[in-house]
């Protein structure tokens, strides 16, 4: 609506990655921190970039779960890495699961709002360069 598109909780002017970080992170958390995400709602609007951004985007959600879930960083690359690193999957997985993660705890709250403030574009987005070097998928036919 925001938009001007038909009311979708996958709009096409919102990058994927994002759209599946808030709505997962929204579905899951209870309704006091919840109240914090509305702004995000406008925020995303117009988020949609090359695929080449979508991946940087999904990089980043997998780099900050990794680092903020310590103890199970190496299982987690493993699951991860099975998807192929070009796949679309790959990355809204990356995105499903750090906001499953995120909202698994009040205590991740403030940690998931930098992030999705990163995401959306109101902080520098930076990615190891490992990361960035990953190959890229092909683009989504429209």
């Amino acid at each position: 609506m925001l938009a001007a598109e038909p009311f979708s909780d996958e709009p096409s002017c919102v990058c994927p990655v994002i759209a599946e970080f808030l709505r997962t992170y929204n579905d899951h958390v209870d309704d006091e921190r919840r109240q914090d995400l509305y702004a995000f709602a406008a925020l995303a609007v117009g988020t949609r970039e090359t695929p080449a951004v979508e991946r940087r985007r999904a990089n980043l959600c997998l780099e900050w779960w990794l680092e903020q879930s310590a103890p199970r960083a190496r299982q987690l690359r493993r699951v991860l890495w099975k998807l192929s690193p070009s796949s679309a999957m790959r990355d809204m997985e990356i995105a499903h699961r750090a906001a499953r993660w995120a909202a698994a705890s009040g205590d991740r709250h403030a940690a998931a709002l930098e992030l999705a403030e990163a995401l959306v574009g109101s902080a520098p987005i930076t990615v190891d360069p490992e990361w960035a070097a990953a190959p890229q998928r092909e683009p989504i036919p429209a």
